[in-house]
């Protein structure tokens, strides 16, 4: 069955020039995240191929997950932000001139030159915990990891962060380029914003993915997450979850049997930070879609989480007071404009 074409860009147009469209972040379900942030004036914008609607962009994306599991088909997504940019180029604080650099960046540039460890790598979050590996392991993996974005970009999507903000800045357009070094053909066919996912996962749409699917996930998990996943998939209609836990600091190391799993799966959820495009090549033999979905497992684990990032509390649960993904300055602006009384949810003027 015919699920669209996989289109390929010009070889001979570099990337960064291919992706000099911009589109607002718009996704169903999520009016009242994206009044929010016009109210206290982030009106960044996101990389494209071209200058369309983000909601049939979107929709496209959505449509092809959801063909890929009614037709038990390989279809991996894995998503690329500051953490695998990281990996990849080195983290910020090697990265930016040191003028740029804020206390604490500048201090970890000096601490890691004096014991050794540059062009090493840290990356997670406070939800999960860290993917760490010594300079020696970063290096080794680099060949590996460039050959697993190869396979997803031809099999699937790459969901980049990548948008008018300081999220992707430090790394721009140095990613780019070493995806076109390395081979990785991205192209309007086979890119999505990251946002894409957590929209995916947190609105509308997660229930059409998940309801009446046996479900596997691939994560870092002890007995109490696993319990609190299983709650939470189970909720949204899912009909059976199992688990393959895996490596918290390592898992560009991991090695998997998915032929060993004994009762079939519909879909796959995986949380391994930079390892999660390891584990989504090793998954193939499954023939069903795998989906990189990170952060929404710590938000299905813990959800008062769900108030850090964009894209995840749906319209109907939605509350300005509890947001932490604005920076200080625009929660000041915000507060500021609650106590005047003015309205932090403007009318949407688009037609």
């Amino acid at each position: 069955m015919s699920h669209g074409p996989r289109e390929h860009g010009s070889a001979a147009e570099p990337l960064a020039a291919r992706l000099r469209f911009r589109v607002a972040p718009d996704y169903p379900g999520f009016d009242r995240t994206r009044m929010l942030s016009l109210a206290v004036g982030n009106t960044g914008k996101v990389y494209a191929f071209a200058e369309e609607d983000c909601r049939e962009w979107y929709r496209r994306f959505v449509d092809e997950v959801l063909a890929a599991v009614a037709e038990r088909r390989y279809l991996p997504v894995y998503r690329m932000a500051d953490g695998e940019y990281s990996f990849v180029l080195g983290p910020a604080e090697e990265q930016l001139p040191l003028r740029r650099l804020r206390p604490r960046q500048l201090a970890r540039r000096v601490l890691n030159r004096v014991l050794g460890r540059r062009g090493g790598h840290r990356s997670g979050s406070h939800g999960y915990g860290w993917e760490v590996y010594t300079p020696r392991e970063r290096r080794a993996l680099l060949d590996a990891y460039a050959a697993d974005l190869r396979l997803v970009a031809d099999r699937g999507y790459l969901a980049l962060a990548m948008g008018d903000s300081g999220l992707s800045d430090p790394w721009m357009p140095g990613i780019l380029d070493w995806l076109d070094a390395r081979g990785v053909r991205l192209h309007a066919g086979n890119y999505q914003h990251m946002y894409a996912v957590y929209a995916l996962m947190n609105g509308p749409d997660r229930e059409r993915l998940l309801r009446g699917r046996r479900v596997l996930v691939v994560n870092h998990a002890d007995a109490a997450r696993q319990a609190a996943i299983g709650d939470a998939l189970a909720t949204a209609g899912a009909v059976g979850a199992r688990f393959i836990s895996i490596s918290r600091e390592k898992a560009m190391l991991e090695r998997l049997d998915p032929r060993a799993l004994r009762d079939p799966v519909d879909l796959v959820l995986v949380g391994a930070g930079v390892g999660a495009a390891n584990v989504l090549r090793q998954l193939e033999p499954l023939g069903v879609p795998a989906l990189d979905v990170g952060f929404a497992l710590d938000i299905m684990a813990q959800p008062e989480l769900r108030w850090r990032r964009p894209f995840c509390v749906p319209d109907d649960e939605f509350d300005p007071a509890r947001v932490e993904f604005l920076s200080p300055e625009k929660l000041a602006l915000l507060g500021a404009r609650r106590r005047r009384g003015d309205d932090a949810h403007p009318r949407d003027q688009s037609s």
